[in-house]
């Protein structure tokens, strides 16, 4: 299968899982980091009927594939993530978010590298970006860990706990990519 590691499987959203997607949408720890579709608030919690819409925006959007992360091995969903085409195809952006009861279990690690590979080798696309407010120095911290590079900040992107922040705006180039995987394919 295409996307799944040791620890994790990426697969479509079903409608069962929406309790289990409202249950850590709502955890205060990701309150400005849910990655929810443009339009729906990063602050108030989601009611049942938020979360159904949302879900159903997922699954009907054409430019981007949002993919439930679940575990291997009991198939528990605990966290979501996708790519987003927009204009290029050649330039996709990816995202990802982990449950905060399921963060530091190498989940997040997993599920980078098979939507890296997936893009790399199976699509056109020459670069990949991600991003992460300035606050959230695990996120920064996270995408630099995995080889990505910071390639600029969209200043003043938003409001968080009453001030403006900065959005690091971080991509990996193919070539970058490739290195990588050759040198960690030789430590193996």
């Amino acid at each position: 299968m295409l996307f799944q590691g040791n620890l994790i499987n990426l697969r479509p959203f079903e409608p069962e899982d929406i309790p289990a997607l409202q249950a850590y949408l709502n955890h205060p720890d990701l309150v400005g980091r849910r990655y929810l579709p443009s339009g729906y608030s990063e602050i108030v919690p989601l009611s049942r009927k938020g979360v159904q819409t949302i879900y159903e925006k997922i699954v009907g959007f054409e430019e981007e594939v949002c993919l439930a992360v679940t575990l291997l091995e009991s198939g528990k969903l605990v966290g979501h993530a996708g790519c987003y085409w927009g204009w290029d195809t050649h330039c996709p952006e990816i995202y990802l978010v982990i449950a905060p009861d399921h963060q530091r279990h190498g989940y997040g690690t997993e599920v980078i590298e098979q939507l890296l590979r997936y893009l790399f080798e199976h699509t056109p696309a020459h670069v990949v970006t991600s991003w992460a407010a300035v606050w959230n120095a695990s996120g920064v911290h996270f995408l630099m860990k995995h080889g990505f590079h910071q390639a600029g900040r969209s200043r003043r992107a938003g409001i968080y706990q009453g001030s403006y922040f900065d959005l690091v705006v971080a991509d990996m180039l193919r070539q970058e990519w490739a290195q990588r995987s050759k040198g960690s394919s030789h430590g193996a």
